[in-house]
């Protein structure tokens, strides 16, 4: 993803906020259900505004005063595999408050690959290891391909 980093800049910030929730999303469905219910409750939230945002065509998520509040004690509670790194994910598409950045989508979509990364419990963290797991092959490849048509509809940098 480093090569397309500087490409993101040039997707509009409300695709920027589309393209966040669809990794988002689909990193979500892929770690299975989650066990701890105010993580997995406070997730359903984030990801109903989330979804309510990218329709209302706005480049960030606008959480309650409330959710906001009770973002450190879900994190708290946050122990199962990856749940950290998608709460982190979702929180950085809400406390934005110039909208998603280009620089703020690369830390979304970091936030997400290290996510999954730490629900498939790899027996190392190296490139090898990474290369030969095929869900973290799959994950960039969906990355990649979402950041490079964004690029291509926005008239951006087409290569990555």
């Amino acid at each position: 993803m480093q090569p397309l980093r500087e490409g993101l800049q040039n997707i509009q910030p409300p695709e920027r906020l589309a393209l966040a929730m669809a990794v988002i999303e689909r990193t979500c469905d892929g770690m299975g259900q989650i066990e701890t219910k105010e993580v997995r409750d406070y997730l359903d939230r984030g990801m109903t505004a989330g979804r309510e945002a990218v329709s209302a065509g706005r480049d960030k998520i606008e959480l309650s005063e409330e959710t906001l509040d009770e973002y450190e004690g879900v994190l708290d509670l946050a122990d199962e595999p990856g749940t950290s790194h998608m709460l982190s994910a979702l929180l950085a598409c809400a406390d934005a408050p110039e909208g998603l950045t280009g620089e703020v989508l690369y830390g979304v979509l970091s936030f997400c690959y290290e996510g999954l990364l730490d629900r498939e419990e790899l027996p190392e963290w190296t490139v090898e290891a990474e290369r030969a797991n095929d869900r973290c092959v799959e994950t960039i490849a969906f990355q990649r391909r979402l950041v490079h048509e964004a690029l291509v509809r926005g008239g951006g940098q087409r290569r990555g």
